[in-house]
């Protein structure tokens, strides 16, 4: 048996985004489950854990979309050869069956790495016959405006030595502290570093995309060693099939990195024992709030008392 996994600190823009939304919410998911799947851990830590997994339709519609255009890119990245998109929709579409089964009979209580739940299956939320065939829809919209745009046909004559990742966690280091990076798709165009990203929110939102985007380069800067002005970003909105171009400032990364810092700072402050990352429940506060609660997985942990009577209000898309 090799060492005990150690939970170290690290920044991310997920993180500071879960903090932001609720501090209670933030401890579950970063420290309250950790050791939950061993066979052998607390019931608590053990429901923690299977309930930081699930995914709800909207997270669900987007990590569906990701994992496609993944197997796309690391495919054409090795010289294989791409499917036509009627046959990639049939597998994805078999795919979501797939996971919809294995979530309504509640496997993922099993192995929730390997099995998905959905948040409406967990706390038996009403959804229609038609919500669930709009996910599926929506799916197959988004895929349908990336195979068919532009884009991907830029992409789709990349060589494969042109992808330098898709989907790769990665990091980098600030003041001692890892940033946690995990960019969609990273290409290097003739003199400069191409970072795209996708969206599949119905929900149009800027909230947290510039820091997002200029994480991603700062690290494409410091990882490849480029100058600023060789990095530019790209976000394409799948829904409405628009691609957002951008090129970073130093202006605007200074101011990213300030932000970066102070969210770090508000992080450790939170914690018992910062050089064991070592943090306590009763530290991070609970957001009372129904719009909030109702849609968080740790709900019945942290509420056990809130029951979701009715359908909770609408969740944002994926903007991750």
């Amino acid at each position: 048996m090799g060492p005990a996994l150690k939970n170290t600190f690290s920044w991310s823009v997920s993180r500071d985004n879960v903090l932001r939304e609720c501090p209670r919410k933030y401890w579950f998911n970063y420290y309250g489950h950790w050791g939950g799947w061993l066979r052998e851990a607390p019931r608590r830590e053990r429901e923690i854990y299977v309930l930081k997994q699930l995914k709800n339709r909207a997270t669900w519609i987007g990590q569906t979309v990701h994992d496609c255009i993944a197997r796309t890119l690391q495919n054409i990245s090795r010289g294989v050869p791409v499917l036509g998109v009627d046959e990639i929709l049939s597998i994805t579409r078999s795919v979501m069956r797939q996971d919809f089964r294995h979530s309504r009979s509640k496997r993922h209580w099993q192995n929730p790495k390997q099995y998905c739940g959905l948040f409406e299956h967990e706390y038996e939320v009403e959804v229609s016959d038609e919500q669930w065939r709009e996910a599926a829809e929506d799916v197959d919209h988004c895929l349908r405006t990336f195979y068919e745009s532009e884009h991907f046909g830029r992409l789709r004559e990349t060589p494969p030595a042109g992808f330098l990742e898709v989907e790769r966690f990665s990091s980098i280091y600030l003041d001692g502290t890892e940033l946690r990076i995990k960019l969609d798709c990273a290409t290097r165009e003739e003199e400069r570093i191409a970072i795209w990203d996708w969206k599949t929110g119905k929900k149009e939102s800027d909230a947290g995309l510039s820091i997002q985007m200029g994480c991603y380069a700062l690290y494409a800067r410091k990882t490849y060693a480029v100058r600023l002005g060789e990095v530019i970003t790209r976000r394409f909105d799948l829904y409405r099939g628009v691609l957002y171009e951008e090129a970073p400032t130093e202006r605007s990364l200074d101011e990213i990195l300030a932000y970066v810092k102070g969210s770090i700072a508000d992080m450790l402050a939170l914690l018992e024992n910062q050089e064991e990352n070592r943090a306590e429940e009763e530290r991070f506060a609970k957001v009372e709030r129904r719009d909030v609660c109702f849609k968080c997985n740790f709900l019945k942990v942290c509420r056990p008392n809130l029951q979701i009577s009715q359908p909770p209000p609408p969740v944002p898309g994926r903007n991750s």
